[in-house]
Formats: structure tokens, C-alpha cells, sequence
């Protein structure tokens, strides 16, 4: 069975990418369209858990930061949707993101901590954040988020745009709509700002659905480097 990627098209958005990944503003970023193959992400958004399906869901309602279902349990996974999270997680999609990012010696993190998947239901927002920089069970160095959007026919007064601010939270520099098998790369790092604000207004019944998954290293460079600490949201922790 193939990969739910290409990988001779990985290869090419790694070398024609690569600079301006590293150059993007306000952080290193990039953002792909089209970037499953077409049957891949349609069989995975057709099985996507909605909120009423038997799955351990965490319900995050601290409203004006973050208020969304996700899971990182994928023993509860459909089939296709667990096979696409250990494909991202895979030899071959590690090194597209260490050509496109250099960041090397990245290692994915098998439990999913924080990520997995992802739910937005009406009126669900993720305030501006960054992320937390330490997987203790790793014992490593968060460096790289991958965001992959599931909804399809998204429309604009839908809302739920990915949003990247300035590294001292106080301006929004891009904003990143959830458009189908969309992906966004970016660096994590403890300025590197980031939430969907505007709540998700698409009707009842239609969510904002993702895949997110995080990745390390054992080292990070000395400028980079802080204290461990959890997500930090402007206006609040940070």
C-alpha cells in the first residue's frame, strides 16, 4: 500500500522550498496545497471521528483560549486515519521535513502528546499561543509543528484561520485559511505565536477538523533555548 503521500513530491517541495521555509516571515514556515494524494485525504475525511463517536476525546474549554476536542488515542482511530498518522510519523516523511526545515536528527513523537487529532465545533477558537517546548517522556526539544486540514468546502465566513503572529505576540503578520489537505510547517518555538482566534462559524454539524503532529530533537541551538514550560497564551502567561 503506498504512502498517503507521494514521495517524489515531497522530494521536489523539499529542494524548491527549502529557502523560503527558512527565510518565511514571522518564523520559519511554509504552507502546501494539495499535499496528500487525492484518494489518501478523501477516505481520511470521510472517517473522521465527529464529536458523538465513541472515541477518548479531551474536551479544552477555557473560553477566549482554547476551546476544541482533540485525541491522541489511536487505538480509536479509524483504520485509514491511523495509517496516515504513522505514515507522517515515518523514516521517509522525517527526512522531507529535515531538507525542508534543516533542522536535523528530528524524531517524531509515537504518543501524540498534544496533537493526534484535532475537532472544532460552532463557536471553537485556539487563542494566540506558543507552544510547550519540552516532550518530557522524550527528553527532547519541541522543533517543528505539522497542521494538516480536513474540512472540506471551507468558506470564508467559516472563520477557524490559522494565524501567525509577530515573536512578541503583538501583531498578526499571516493569516493561513483552513482550506482541504492544506498543510502548514512551521518552527515551534517559545515566541512563535500562533492560534486560530476567530471561533469557527461554519453551520451546526460542519467542523474545522485536522491532523496535528509535533516533532523533535534531543538539542536545540543555545539561542533558542529555554526553560521548560507548557503553552503560553498572550495576555495571559505570556
Amino acid at each position: 500500500m503506498p504512502y498517503v503521500f507521494d514521495l517524489d513530491s515531497l522530494a521536489r517541495l523539499a529542494e524548491t522550498g527549502a529557502a523560503a521555509f527558512r527565510e518565511a516571515d514571522p518564523y520559519p514556515h511554509a504552507v502546501f496545497d494539495g499535499f496528500l494524494r487525492e484518494a489518501a485525504v478523501s477516505e481520511i475525511a470521510s472517517v473522521f471521528p465527529t464529536p458523538e463517536q465513541r472515541l477518548s476525546w479531551d474536551r479544552f474549554g477555557a473560553v477566549g483560549y482554547e476551546v476544541k476536542l482533540g485525541s491522541s488515542d489511536e487505538v480509536r482511530f479509524p483504520p485509514a486515519l491511523r495509517r496516515a498518522i504513522h505514515d507522517l510519523n515515518s523514516g521517509p516523511f522525517i527526512r522531507f521535513l529535515e531538507r525542508l526545515s534543516g533542522i536535523e536528527h528530528l524524531l517524531p513523537d509515537p504518543g501524540l502528546v498534544g496533537g493526534g487529532i484535532h475537532l472544532s465545533r460552532q463557536g471553537d477558537h485556539l487563542g494566540i499561543h506558543a507552544d510547550f517546548n519540552w516532550h518530557e517522556g522524550l527528553q527532547a526539544h519541541r522543533r517543528l509543528n505539522l497542521l494538516i486540514y480536513l474540512s472540506p468546502h471551507w468558506q470564508a465566513d467559516y472563520g477557524g484561520e490559522l494565524e501567525l503572529w509577530n515573536t512578541s505576540g503583538t501583531e498578526r503578520v499571516r493569516s493561513v485559511p483552513p482550506l482541504f489537505n492544506r498543510a502548514v510547517v512551521f518552527t515551534t518555538r517559545s515566541d512563535t505565536f500562533h492560534g486560530h482566534p476567530r471561533p469557527w462559524a461554519a453551520p451546526d454539524g460542519v467542523y474545522r477538523q485536522s491532523i496535528a503532529l509535533y516533532y523533535y530533537t534531543t538539542q536545540r541551538p543555545a539561542a533558542e533555548a529555554r526553560e521548560a514550560h507548557g503553552t503560553l497564551y498572550k495576555g495571559y502567561n505570556a
